[in-house]
Order: C-alpha cells, then sequence, then structure tokens
C-alpha cells in the first residue's frame, strides 16, 4: 500500500521539491506539495523522506527537458531559433498555433523559422476542428515519443499554460459530458453561465479567469453532470513526468518589462494586419463557416468586422492590440505562479540554456 501511494504521489512532488531545492528551504516542500496538490495530509514523515530520496534518485536518471514559457508576443520562437538544432526540438504548446493556414493571426513559426529547428504541433489541426487538453495531450504524447526516440532534448514552448501543465503534471478527471449538456451550456450567454455556476459550485468562480470563457463552460458542463468541478483533483498517474520518467532541467519564463512587452505586441498587430489577416480570416469563414473553432482564436473576430465593413482600419488596429495586451496580461499572471518556471530575460535564458546538462 505504501509503495502504491509513492507511485501514485511521486510526480506530483516533482515541482515543489525543485523549487525548494534551489530555494534551499526543503523544510517547507511538504507544506507546498500538500496545499497546491490538495493530497492526503497524513503522509508520516518516514514516507515523506523516502519520496524525496526516490526524487533525487529518479532525477539522475531521468529524460532532461526544458520549458520556455512566454506571453504573447515576448519572443519565444526567435529564441527558439538560436538553439542548437542537433540537441533539441520543440513541441509548442499554444491553442492557437496549432491550427492550420492561421499562421498570420497566430503569429505561427514560418516556415524559415522551422527549418531552422524542428517544431511539432503546429500548424496540425483543421480550423474546422475543437481542441481541449484531451486532444492536445494525445497529439503531445505523439510528439513528445518522437523527440525521445531521436535522444534529443524536447523544449516546451508554452502560451498555453493550462495545456502545458495538463501534460505534464496530469490531468482532471473529468466526466464524459453528455451531448445535450454540451449544447445547452453552448447556448447561454456568459453572463448567465456565470449565474449558473456560482448557483451549483460558488468555488469554481474563484479559480477561473473572468474572462476565460472556455474554463467557464467547461466547469458548468461538469457541475451540471452532477460532479463539483471546484472538488477535481489532478490525477498524476496521467502525468507525462511519470509516464516518461522526464526531468525539467531548466524552465524558463521570459519576462519582458511591461512597457517593452506592450510595444512589441502593437507592432506585431499591426504586423498581422499589413501581412493579411483580414483575408486569411475571410477564407477560413468562407470554408468552414463564422462559427468553427479555429475562428474563435484571438483577434478573428474583429478581422471577420472589419471584413464586412463594421469597423474602420484604426478601430480594427485597436481592438486587435488591446485583445492581445489583455490575453498577454493574463498569460503573466499565469505564470508567475507557477513554480516550475524562474523569470528572467532573454540573455540569461539562451546562457543557461548553453550550460544545460
Amino acid at each position: 500500500m505504501e509503495q502504491t501511494k509513492i507511485n501514485v504521489l511521486l510526480p506530483a512532488l516533482e515541482p515543489f521539491v525543485q523549487e525548494s531545492l534551489r530555494k534551499k528551504k526543503s523544510s517547507t516542500t511538504k507544506h507546498l506539495w500538500m496545499r497546491k496538490w490538495n493530497s492526503p495530509r497524513n503522509l508520516s514523515k518516514k514516507l515523506w523522506m523516502r519520496m524525496v530520496t526516490m526524487w533525487k534518485s529518479r532525477k539522475s536518471k531521468a529524460c532532461p527537458i526544458l520549458i520556455l514559457a512566454a506571453p504573447t508576443g515576448a519572443g519565444k520562437t526567435s529564441l527558439v531559433t538560436e538553439l542548437d538544432p542537433t540537441r533539441f526540438e520543440i513541441l509548442s504548446f499554444d491553442s492557437r498555433q496549432i491550427y492550420k493556414n492561421m499562421s498570420i493571426g497566430t503569429a505561427a513559426p514560418t516556415k524559415e523559422e522551422q527549418s531552422k529547428i524542428a517544431h511539432h504541433l503546429v500548424e496540425v489541426l483543421s480550423p474546422s476542428e475543437a481542441v481541449d487538453a484531451g486532444l492536445y495531450n494525445r497529439l503531445a504524447e505523439e510528439a513528445l515519443q518522437k523527440v525521445l526516440n531521436l535522444d534529443k532534448i524536447p523544449v516546451f514552448t508554452a502560451g498555453t499554460g493550462f495545456y502545458l501543465k495538463a501534460f505534464l503534471f496530469g490531468m482532471f478527471p473529468v466526466p464524459e459530458i453528455d451531448v445535450s449538456v454540451r449544447d445547452r451550456v453552448l447556448s447561454m450567454s456568459k453572463e448567465e453561465k456565470k449565474n449558473l455556476l456560482k448557483e451549483l459550485d460558488p468555488n469554481a468562480l474563484d479559480k477561473i479567469f473572468p474572462e476565460d470563457d472556455y474554463r467557464l463552460g467547461r466547469a458548468l458542463e461538469v457541475n451540471l453532470m452532477g460532479e463539483k468541478w471546484s472538488r477535481l483533483k489532478i490525477d498524476p498517474s496521467t502525468s507525462a513526468i511519470c509516464r516518461y520518467d522526464l526531468d525539467i532541467r531548466l524552465g524558463v519564463f521570459l519576462d519582458l518589462d511591461r512597457k517593452e512587452l506592450y510595444e512589441k505586441i502593437n507592432l506585431r498587430a499591426k504586423q498581422m494586419i499589413e501581412k493579411g489577416m483580414v483575408d486569411e480570416a475571410w477564407k477560413i469563414r468562407e470554408r468552414f463557416g463564422e462559427t468553427c473553432p479555429g475562428l474563435k482564436s484571438l483577434g478573428y473576430n474583429f478581422a471577420l468586422e472589419n471584413k464586412k465593413g463594421n469597423s474602420n482600419l484604426e478601430t480594427f488596429l485597436a481592438d486587435l492590440s488591446r485583445s492581445h495586451r489583455n490575453y498577454a496580461k493574463r498569460q503573466v499572471t499565469w505564470f508567475r505562479k507557477e513554480t516550475y518556471v524562474q523569470p528572467m530575460g532573454r540573455s540569461e535564458a539562451l546562457e543557461r540554456i548553453k550550460h544545460m546538462k
């Protein structure tokens, strides 16, 4: 029984042991882990120390991985193109860049950039296909196996932190959702979803970003199926760290000054329009319909409104820039609270990666 408990809980221990050892405050490790993972609180000191010892032993034999997280527009792609392609390959965790034929509005890596270092999970789905954490996990697992078979180090680039965390550390055991429940939730406005979720599961709203309509809908679906979304606990046995024996040798969060980041975002929004984002959006609409999942990606609604004549170029640029800045702000909030990445600048990140073993 004790060994079974260790095998299940060990992967969840990963980020908190790393954080505490890095800060040399190992006495706080157990507290951090239990608080963040809602784990059983009756672990004996002997069992806990055995888990830590096993983690340290496993670390020396595990496959190294690198995490590079950053908000939109911060320069992840330009940084990874400077990495050694004989050592590294990229696994992209971006819920928008995974779509085909949308490279302008999603700022996906260009063919030239992808020729410098191999990228996976970029432009692989049709805009007609919906993506969620489960599908992303399956695609990421296939890509990870390819990289590991080449004996290269996987670099997880993350804009969508939720998908990355679900893949590495495990997923919530969400029940299968009935079609009738899903259709009901889809027909509701954001305000209606919030009000009903507040009634069914008040604690759930505390864990969801105010503008995260997708997560709001998923939480409501789970509650309508009879389970409390706020009480779901991550199943660490679904963790890629556990299944593939991975070790986060370096976790980077590209931390830019807000003014610098917003200037980059404003410039990129202008470049998106100049490169033809409006025509790109319209072609997707004509082929897959205006309600296709791909067109729910950030900014495409403004491109369609411009094409329809409902906004001028100045308004389109302002709306597009603002939506990207707001999204970047939410990404920064997410990654700054994660323990598996450390904030640092571009130069420091490149230097640390260069000396990574």
